[in-house]
């Protein structure tokens, strides 16, 4: 079967169209039609219904089987592809938060110059996804947040990096801005905003408002980190934060919180070696290294 046959396949199942087809590739409609008859040859099927009903062509029930398998068959062998030319170029991977990992990048980059050209970031903005991919073997080793100081995961190794008590932060004008420290008994009828459902924050905001009575908070929740620190900037609802994840905000103020929550920093490492190369090993002790020798500065 041809891979190439398959590709034009799929499109033709998604645009239902020759024309559109052909064109998406900038080939001939005649190229994704022989296409077409050599795939319904080797299958001895039709998977295109062409007599056009409604001027419209459709899947047949084997051709909705042929696209269910055959997008698969095309993820698996880009994989393939990009796993070959990783092996080959030496590329190493690396779990990245930017609004976490980006913390530690002026300290690291000076000491990974070996690994500097053939690093690859694998980005994710929630740690909870993160520490998911690195427990599965997707992603080497990661730098990520958590509301919890070990991690139970019997194939991860675990280097703390920071420990940070969360705090509220609120505009100047904000009348909590004045407080040295603040109770929790002191927010029931405070607005607060907090990272959504998914983020370690938002874990961390529900259990703490919990266990301090502060019943059904009102709160506005958001993906964005920089959309809650901008709405807090500029309204009185106080934002839940860490401190890592406030970055040079002078319409800010540092509220401190009496029995604070902790924000564990921390890389983790899959300590299955069987998946990754010698050179990603390699990363992953040097990594290893820097992460012990900064540890909680």
């Amino acid at each position: 079967m041809n891979l190439q046959d398959l590709v034009y396949f799929n499109q033709l199942a998604e645009t239902l169209n020759f024309t559109a087809t052909a064109e998406h590739f900038y080939v001939s409609q005649p190229s994704i039609s022989m296409a077409l008859q050599r795939l319904e040859k080797e299958l001895e099927t039709v998977l295109i219904d062409r007599k056009r009903l409604h001027k419209q062509l459709r899947l047949t029930e084997t051709g909705e089987i042929l696209v269910k398998h055959s997008t698969h068959i095309l993820q698996t062998v880009e994989q393939v592809k990009e796993e070959i030319h990783d092996l080959k170029n030496q590329v190493v991977y690396f779990g990245f938060l930017p609004t976490i990992g980006g913390h530690f990048m002026a300290q690291l980059m000076p000491r990974l110059t070996k690994f500097s050209a053939s690093m690859k970031l694998i980005e994710k903005e929630s740690s909870d996804a993160m520490l998911d991919l690195v427990c599965k073997g997707q992603v080497p080793l990661a730098i990520i947040g958590s509301d919890c100081p070990t991690f139970s995961a019997e194939n991860l190794l675990q280097i703390p990096l920071r420990t940070e008590e969360i705090a509220l932060w609120v505009s100047p004008d904000n009348p909590l801005a004045k407080k040295s420290i603040i109770m929790a008994s002191e927010l029931q009828d405070e607005l607060f905003i907090s990272l959504a459902q998914g983020y370690t924050h938002q874990r961390i905001f529900e259990e703490w408002t919990k266990d301090n009575q502060i019943k059904q908070p009102q709160t506005l929740y958001t993906k964005e980190i920089q959309t809650a620190l901008s709405i807090a900037s500029s309204t009185n609802m106080v934002a839940f934060m860490s401190d890592i994840l406030v970055d040079n905000r002078p319409r800010l103020v540092r509220v401190p919180i009496e029995n604070a929550p902790r924000f564990y920093i921390s890389l983790i490492v899959n300590k299955d070696h069987n998946n990754i190369t010698y050179f990603q090993k390699e990363f992953n002790e040097v990594m290893i290294e820097i992460a012990k020798n900064f540890n909680n500065r």
